[in-house]
This record gives structure tokens, C-alpha cells and sequence, in this order.
């Protein structure tokens, strides 16, 4: 979800620095970092300290714990 909304935020960003006359390329430029980074953000913070470990593939209704 993070993703789809900076990819909506930065296609909004491209459209008005466009119109204010900042070159469609390089507004591209500056949407497509904010895509990469939040991407980079969301792939890589499930190894910084601190983060919850998702549960492996065919586990997402499982209960935790024990009884």
C-alpha cells in the first residue's frame, strides 16, 4: 500500500512541477526517486533492527502462540 501512494503522490508531484514549467524529465526524474526510495524503504526494513518478522507464505490466518 505505502508504495501505491507514493506512486500517486509522485505521478501528482511530475503533473504540477510540469505545469510550473520544470521540464517533464526532470520532474519524472524526481517522481521516480521518491518511488525507488520508498520501494528501497519497504524492501529493505524488514532486516533493520527492531522489525517484526512476517510470517512465511500460507501462514496469514494461522494463530500465534500456543494454547
Amino acid at each position: 500500500m505505502p508504495l501505491a501512494i507514493a506512486s500517486t503522490i509522485a505521478f501528482c508531484l511530475w503533473i504540477v512541477l510540469w505545469a510550473l514549467g520544470i521540464s517533464g524529465f526532470d520532474g519524472l526524474l524526481v517522481s521516480t526517486l521518491i518511488v525507488l526510495i520508498v520501494g528501497g524503504v519497504r524492501a529493505l526494513g524488514q532486516y533493520l533492527p527492531g522489525a517484526s518478522r512476517r510470517r512465511g507464505p500460507g501462514r496469514a490466518n494461522a494463530p500465534q502462540g500456543g494454547w
